[in-house]
């Protein structure tokens, strides 16, 4: 019994010893594990997680689209101010599609992604065949033009005379034909009569904007392998190192302005940290952002994210944001600088009229939504605007461990520069503004679908991991401690166990025996 107590203790102790440094070993080695097939997962390489949800994004994405409508004329003679009222949303489903996928023997990935729209009826709080008022968009581009260029007085008078036959300042529209596309009076004129220098007569607000992204070529870094310096590529997954193949931009005034950094906003890199900037390149902007950590939150299907959000500082009148001032005239060639105010940014290098138009820079501005975080001079400019925090500044949710975007909106306005012209008659008297024509939500939220997928890829064999390596440690303890009890249990047999009746030893009185 005894010889089978010990040979049992020392076959347990074997078996959890064994238990015990596999489970120190997966204790201080599983999470280097992790790391390392969490990476591989978030590698641009066909087969990962990462690739195919890049590739073809099963979470659809929305764009809402506000619109201001204007309520007043009255501030075209210098009495008053606009009185807006917003319209919308008006939701269309986006839908992205990377097509000329290449890739190359220095782990990069070319593409291009055009994109379509469709009106969504059910998510919209208005048909998009409503009528709205609004800034002439033409009108308005030629009166910048014109003083832009220096144009003499009476010349500009002539215009305005002309202007005034085809051209109000005010112009109404639907929705729809404000958005994607109206024939312009004007325009149509010039077509005809000088179809060689203008053969189209269609203007948009939005459209003008993202016709022609599916042009762009991007090449991003597809994190795998490592760089020059030995250093894991991963950390640079889906950065964005050319658009149009140029390392660089050339829209803006100075080398820091014209750095292309970040990614495309769809992904981040894995073991994402708090006290980074998440930068993004947005090619519709001609620029780059950067984001930073807000808070933790835990979504609806209880996801950890990190929250960041766009900074005061990225639209800010400041040092850093110096190379974003453009030169006010093309006419003197002095290279004159102008500074937009706090919250604004010219986009009159970036958003131009289809080559089948003259090429002159339209006189469009970009902000956040309400003209949030902007000069106050700017948002007291006009009636009817509610900058809040929560509904108009930009954001992105990131699941800290893979880097995936769980939930994100990018969030711009798109306003108009309005001057007056004292020789043009009809914008004599009126104060010139930053005029607020759309503002854009573009949104995508993982739904219970994806969010189950993420748990059965990802959390749970994470989590089955490190449930596992302190139940091995536990039953190694647990196996040793049954080994201690049978020693001593084997050591108490032994020092109790004997013969029977044992056999009485003589002492003094014991009679002797002969």
């Amino acid at each position: 019994m005894v010889d089978r107590i010990r040979c049992a203790s020392i076959i347990l102790t074997i078996v959890s010893i064994g238990f015990v440094v596999g489970g120190c070993l997966l204790i201080a080695f599983g999470d280097s594990l992790i790391k390392k097939i969490v990476n591989n997962e978030c590698q641009l390489k066909p087969g990962t997680i990462i690739y195919s949800n890049w590739r073809d994004s099963p979470v659809p994405y929305y764009i809402s689209i506000y619109v201001f409508d204007l309520q007043n004329t009255e501030f075209l003679n210098g009495t008053s101010r606009p009185s807006l009222k917003q319209r919308g949303p008006f939701v269309y489903k986006e839908v992205r599609t990377k097509i000329n996928l290449e890739e190359y023997e220095n782990e990069t990935i070319s593409y291009q992604e055009p994109r379509t729209y469709t009106f969504d009826a059910a998510r919209s709080a208005e048909p998009d065949t409503i009528n709205v008022t609004t800034i002439n968009l033409v009108y308005m581009i030629l009166v910048n033009y014109l003083q832009m260029e220096h144009v003499p007085s009476i010349f500009r008078r002539i215009v305005g005379e002309l202007l005034s036959v085809q051209e109000k300042p005010i112009m109404q529209h639907t929705v729809q034909e404000l958005l994607w596309g109206y024939t312009d009076p004007l325009l149509r004129i010039l077509k005809t009569e000088f179809p060689d220098i203008i053969s189209d007569d269609r203007v948009s607000v939005f459209d003008a904007s993202v016709s022609g992204a599916g042009s762009n070529i991007y090449l991003v870094n597809n994190g795998v392998g490592r760089d020059a310096n030995f250093n894991d590529r991963i950390n640079e997954v889906g950065l964005v190192e050319r658009f149009n193949f140029e390392s660089k931009l050339s829209y803006w005034s100075n080398e820091y302005a014209n750095m292309i950094n970040g990614t495309d906003s769809t992904l981040w890199h894995p073991s994402t940290r708090k006290n980074e900037r998440i930068y993004s390149f947005i090619a519709d902007i001609c620029r780059s952002v950067y984001l930073d950590y807000n808070e933790t939150r835990t979504n609806n299907f209880n996801i950890e994210t990190y929250h960041y959000t766009l900074p005061n500082s990225v639209f800010s009148n400041s040092t850093d944001n110096e190379g974003f001032c453009l030169n006010s005239t093309i006419a003197n060639k002095t290279n004159e600088v102008e500074c937009l105010p706090s919250g604004l940014f010219s986009l009159k290098t970036c958003i131009r009229f289809p080559e089948s138009m003259i090429s002159i820079p339209l006189p469009i501005i970009g902000s956040s939504p309400h003209f949030l975080a902007a000069d106050p001079a700017v948002q007291n400019a006009v009636y009817g605007l509610e900058p809040d925090d929560i509904a108009h500044r930009s954001f992105v949710d990131i699941e800290p461990l893979t880097g995936i975007v769980m939930n994100g909106s990018r969030r711009l306005q798109v306003n108009l520069n309005v001057i007056n012209d004292s020789a043009i008659s009809a914008i004599s008297r009126i104060r010139p503004l930053v005029y607020p024509m759309i503002w854009i939500d573009e949104h995508a939220e993982i739904d219970k679908l994806n969010a189950d997928k993420f748990r059965k890829k990802v959390t749970v064999p994470i989590t089955a991991l490190h449930v596992m390596k302190y139940l091995i440690l536990s039953i190694g303890i647990a196996l040793f401690v049954i080994v201690l009890g049978l020693i001593a249990f084997s050591r108490y047999r032994t020092n109790t166990s004997g013969p029977a009746f044992p056999k009485p030893t003589a002492d003094e009185t014991s009679p002797l025996l002969f």
